[in-house]
């Protein structure tokens, strides 16, 4: 029997760094950390809901309702960024 196989993505999961107040900032662990282009969201804990303001890629706000799926979803964009 023939296998094949594609190389799977990847998923890293993002460096956060605590910023106060509920607010982290999302970075992607594989660019240097004096690089700008690292910062890939800002969160922010309010409500029982997470708050996401994606900084590179598409713009925009997202509403999460756990930590882990914002994680879940910035982890998907960086692994797609990467392609």
């Amino acid at each position: 029997m023939l296998e094949t196989s594609t190389p799977a993505v990847q998923t890293r999961r993002p460096d956060l760094l605590w910023v106060g107040s509920g607010g982290w900032v999302a970075c992607d662990p594989a660019i240097d950390s004096a690089d700008p282009r690292r910062v890939v969201a800002y969160l922010e804990c309010k409500d029982d809901r997470v708050y996401v303001l994606w900084v590179a890629g598409d713009a925009g706000v997202c509403e999460f309702g756990s930590v882990r799926d914002a994680l879940d979803e910035i982890a998907q964009r960086i692994a797609r960024a990467a392609v």
